[in-house]
């Protein structure tokens, strides 16, 4: 069915149109094909952040399977207005029955309604007939007996005797973590696990991600063919998406820089957006300035749905409403610490609280997200939106400051932020992602000039794009890149660069040169974004290497690197204190060639995909490097190699084989090796477990102690190849080496 067709279907339980539900086609379809049977899973723990639209995509999920007429959607959300876990149980199988006979008669309409079980019995549809009867005589039995367990599990079953009938279903369980604070003996979420196993129909299992795992862990079942499906916030540009369509639905003027505000304070939470704009329609506002977009935020936190939800929350997580007032001056003075964070022992003197109680009220604020938790310290979590509530919150009821003081001092306050808020996101947009090109590191060597300002300036200075990409080829002084393992922004592990920069023009990356998993190499880089339109001079660079380097100091990183980046370079004085420092130093073009070779995927190049590839494995010993000695012959004579290079090939793989057979701990003893002839090199790459190689250099670029037994090593095998280049592997090492058919001459 075309887009266009199923954008014109009639919500069922979808509360908004298809077409106004933006960002989720990926996730949408993932479930959709779980009744298809066109992928193994066979279920989905559906895990997000609160407001991220969970239950929307559910509901739509239930519309598109309802209409595709896949299989009989059957859509539940624990709630607890139920109360008890019997109580839920019970209204499960209402919703269930009611749900397959609305779709057996085609009638979307009977979902809500209110029919009793004996009703939907004479609704049923013949072929269902027998076992639902069955089912329900069941159900009026345990019920009479008073037996809450069985009940519980006898209501959940109603998937299974379905499918025993031959009826397929798809389950959808929303807010899973909700039944775990329903009252009685039955540990429900772990039930809900157990019946979606035994029913054998696809399903799908959804709550909020720090708590969902942990409740159906008590299942103690196997979960093989169950995926995991993570639902982020919106990105920027579906958020964009959603608050333009439903302005341009409901007829709310709006302009760029109001949507892009909108945007950035509330993120990708549509919650949130569509509160905002819902409110909008309602007072028949337009969001076409700043202050219009404050004023309604500030109601908003005030009273409207946004102050409900978090209301909501706070009133079930903190009954008492003197308790939550405590809570709520804990939070308040928490977010305004200096370390931003707090130890738990202080509130245990500051609440009146067993350690127990706290520790519980503390886990539920960390599953809604108001709060990070590590059992220890308590730190306020960096929302927006959430810590704009608790200051209006602490103020009003804490503080117990007049309404229209805080209600004027919030608005002044966010009509000055908002400017700033922007500012953040257009240097956002300019920043050089420093972070995610770290994240790609992984043992490339790449040319020297790269990461040397001067060094690029002199060589490339006024040179198309097209010929500094070719002469970087040629380039010979090469630098071999770590193994970078984990990023992070600096303020992550120094407050004091919040001040200094935006998250993302400061990084730390963490990780291993040569991809060694060894103290001794392990190595951070500490990578910064100077802003300037002109190049940077001595004092500036001197400044950002210091605080990088008292960064990792105060962090207390052994080995690590310093690279600047600034767009416009650096000035010979600069360049000149870097190379004092033995740290680097680029502008943008430069950082644009360097993430335009690590794009490239290393098995998938242009060279590669057009090579001829040969795989051999020989055991170790009994002189089977003679065998591949005389297999990497023939390959070397059909690309028409000199009999000299040809006989330096041969030598150069026996050593290599002979240093695999002498220092491999491979329990399967065996030398793997890989051929491929390419239009002007043959490269061989020698690798078996547990190997270290003999005379590999180390972190200082020494050679190991010691020597082959038969033969020269390593030594003798860069002075018959052409290039020699070793890779740790996760329990070894490999030997990468290549011969160009015509020998390269140095640039």
């Amino acid at each position: 069915m075309s887009s266009e067709a199923q954008n014109r279907r009639h919500p069922i339980l979808g509360h908004v149109a298809r077409a106004d539900f933006v960002g989720r086609d990926a996730e949408l379809q993932r479930i959709v094909n779980l009744a298809r049977r066109e992928t193994a899973e066979r279920g989905l723990f559906l895990l997000a952040p609160p407001g991220a639209g969970l239950s929307e995509l559910l509901r739509q999920s239930y519309d598109a399977l309802f209409h595709d007429e896949l299989a009989i959607p059957i859509y539940f959300a624990w709630s607890l207005h139920d109360r008890t876990a019997s109580a839920a149980a019970r209204h499960f199988l209402q919703t269930f029955l009611l749900q397959l006979t609305a779709y057996r008669r085609r009638e979307p309409a009977l979902i809500d309604a209110h029919p009793t079980l004996n009703d939907l019995l004479q609704l049923a549809a013949p072929s269902d007939y027998v076992w639902l009867e069955q089912l329900l005589e069941s159900y009026e039995q345990v019920r009479a007996d008073g037996d809450e367990r069985q009940l519980v599990r006898l209501c959940l079953s109603a998937p299974q005797r379905a499918a025993a009938g031959g009826v397929t279903t798809v389950l959808l369980f929303d807010d899973v973590h909700l039944a775990e604070h329903l009252s009685g003996e039955t540990a429900l979420g772990a039930e809900v696990a157990r019946a979606c196993i035994r029913a054998g129909t696809p399903f799908v299992i959804a709550g909020l991600r720090r708590r969902v795992l942990e409740v159906v862990s008590a299942a103690d079942m196997l979960f093989e063919q169950t995926g995991t499906l993570h639902l982020d916030l919106l990105s920027e540009a579906d958020a964009r998406s959603l608050i333009e369509r439903w302005a341009a639905r409901r007829q709310i003027r709006l302009n760029g820089a109001t949507c892009d505000l909108i945007v950035q304070e509330l993120k990708g939470r549509p919650f949130f957006l569509t509160a905002l704009l819902r409110a909008a329609q309602e007072a028949k506002e337009d969001l076409d300035n700043f202050l219009a977009c404050q004023r309604l935020y500030v109601d908003e936190l005030l009273g409207g749905r946004i102050n409900r939800r978090f209301a909501e929350v706070w009133e079930r997580i903190v009954p008492n409403g003197a308790m939550r007032r405590a809570f709520v001056r804990a939070l308040y003075e928490t977010a305004n610490a200096a370390q931003g964070q707090s130890p738990v022992e202080a509130w245990l003197k500051r609440l009146s609280m067993s350690s127990d109680e706290l520790q519980r009220t503390l886990r539920q604020m960390h599953a809604q997200e108001l709060i990070n938790f590590s059992g220890t310290f308590i730190e306020v979590a960096d929302d927006t939106v959430w810590r704009d509530y608790l200051e209006i919150t602490y103020r009003l009821e804490v503080a117990a400051e007049r309404r229209a003081l805080v209600v004027a001092d919030t608005l002044l306050s966010l009509l000055m932020r908002a400017p700033q808020t922007m500012a953040r996101r257009y240097r956002s947009e300019a920043a050089l992602h420093l972070r995610e090109l770290l994240a790609r590191f992984n043992c490339q060597r790449v040319p020297a000039s790269l990461l040397h300002y001067d060094r690029f300036s002199r060589m490339y200075k006024g040179m198309e794009p097209e010929a500094i990409a070719s002469a970087l080829d040629a380039e010979t002084d090469l630098v071999l890149l770590p193994q970078i393992i984990h990023t992070a922004p600096c303020l992550a592990f120094h407050q004091s660069f919040e001040r200094l920069c935006e998250e993302a023009q400061c990084v730390v990356a963490h990780g291993f040169d040569a991809g060694q998993y060894a103290e001794a190499n392990q190595i951070v880089w500490l990578a910064a974004e100077i802003e300037a339109k002109v190049e940077v001079g001595r004092a500036v660079a001197e400044m950002w290497h210091n605080r990088l380097v008292e960064l990792a100091r105060s962090c207390g990183f052994k080995r690590f690197r310093v690279w600047l980046v600034a767009p416009a370079g650096f000035s010979a004085e600069a360049c000149e204190f870097l190379r004092e420092r033995e740290a680097y130093g680029s502008n943008r073009q430069q950082l644009e060639f360097l993430t335009a070779r690590l794009s490239v995927p290393l098995s998938k190049s242009t060279t590669e995909a057009q090579a001829d590839e040969f795989e051999m494995v020989i055991p170790i010993g009994e002189d089977t490097e003679l065998i591949a000695a005389h297999t990497v012959e023939q390959i070397a004579r059909r690309l028409n190699f000199e009999p000299e290079a040809i006989n330096q090939i041969k030598v150069a793989l026996v050593e290599a084989c002979l240093n695999v057979a002498e220092h491999s701990l491979s329990p399967e003893r065996k030398i793997y090796q890989r051929f491929r002839a390419e239009s002007d090199r043959l490269v061989i790459t020698v690798w078996s477990r547990g190997v270290a190689f003999h005379g590999e250099p180390n972190n200082n670029g020494k050679q190991t102690s010691g020597r082959s037994k038969r033969g020269l090593g390593l030594k003798l095998i860069r002075t018959l190849m052409d290039e020699v280049e070793f890779k740790r592997v996760d329990d070894g090492a490999c030997l990468r080496m290549t011969k160009y058919l015509h020998p390269r001459t140095s640039s």
